[in-house]
């Protein structure tokens, strides 16, 4: 097994530059989670790890999966990596598969692509995968429309860990799922990777990564400002944008009429700030804020902030309360 490793990874489209400075790992059975508003970055992340990046895109940085350098690969690194040493699971299963064909042919495609096999060896596959997942080989026989939600997200798990990747991707995996639906495949995903596969979680549910995950990125405005172990991170966040998110999280028994929220806009993708890129956003800003790109520190044993004014541990409670 492999662990992936992305360093300094920057996406630039036409004048924008939604991916600004993303940095990350994760290691054989561990899960990650990456966190952070919507447009953060999050997804075009994942696509780049994938090779999905638009036409247009210009990347610079670096993407490892093991000792394999995929930012740049050629079409023949990608189709012996694409599927069967990194897959992933995307937000809506019904726009990810294909509505004309059913579950066992489009899984059958799948190992199809990455195993010289007979056909009868590939079906095997095929109903060992649905099987993972919990869904029985009649599933092969039926089409997406004939499915409900959490039987769709399960089939394209199983179509995802057909070719028993080294690394799962999995981009909201439980969106529009109820709570129940959702348990199940969380459930799902932290068995699998007790068995060896590595799994970054991306999510805007700060509650869901703290039940998983090992460890946390904060993404905003394509940088990594923050990352932890969870249970520190969510305890004690140094930077002012984790803290505003975990304050902005509805907590059981607390009844409030409104939630908190991150004052202002997120910075467009087409600025280009000298300094933090949340400080217009921050009330622990000064002007050093809006000159300096702020500085990368270690205030715990594996934790990093991009902050200049972090909020120590001690103080956390007392921010919170601000405002």
């Amino acid at each position: 097994m492999s662990g992936l490793t992305i360093a300094g990874l920057q996406v630039a489209i036409g004048l924008a530059q939604p991916l600004r400075d993303c940095s990350l790992s994760v290691a054989p059975g561990e899960v990650v989670g990456l966190v952070g508003e919507s447009g953060s970055g999050k997804s075009l992340t994942a696509l780049a790890c994938l090779g999905l990046l638009p036409a247009q895109a210009r990347a610079r940085g670096q993407i490892q999966l093991g000792d394999t350098a995929l930012l740049g690969a050629t079409e023949s690194v990608w189709r012996g990596v694409r599927g069967r040493r990194l897959a992933m699971i995307f937000q809506n299963p019904m726009s990810a598969l294909n509505p004309f064909f059913s579950i066992g042919r489009q899984l059958l495609e799948v190992v199809g692509a990455h195993f010289a096999e007979p056909r009868a060896a590939l079906q095997l596959r095929v109903r060992k995968a649905l099987k993972r997942v919990q869904l029985d080989a009649g599933f092969a026989d039926k089409y997406p429309h004939q499915m409900s939600g959490g039987q769709l997200q399960r089939a394209m798990i199983a179509m995802a860990l057909a070719c028993e990747p080294e690394l799962l991707i999995a981009d909201e995996p439980t969106t529009a799922l109820d709570v129940t639906v959702q348990a199940r495949i969380m459930r799902l995903l932290r068995e699998l990777t007790g068995q060896g596969m590595g799994l970054l979680l991306i999510s805007h549910d700060l509650a869901l990564v703290a039940q998983v995950a090992a460890r946390v990125y904060v993404m905003y405005a394509g940088r990594t400002v923050e990352t932890g172990p969870t249970r520190e991170l969510m305890g004690s966040a140094s930077h002012p944008y984790t803290a505003n998110l975990l304050k902005a999280q509805p907590r059981l028994g607390q009844f409030q009429r409104r939630l908190p929220v991150i004052e202002g806009q997120v910075l467009p993708a087409t600025s280009s700030p000298g300094g933090c890129v949340f400080q217009s956003r921050c009330w622990r800003a000064t002007e050093l804020c809006g000159l300096q790109p702020p500085p990368a520190l270690s205030l715990r044993p594996q934790s990093r902030v991009e902050c200049h004014h972090p909020i120590l541990p001690t103080l956390l409670a007392k921010e919170l309360e601000h405002g």
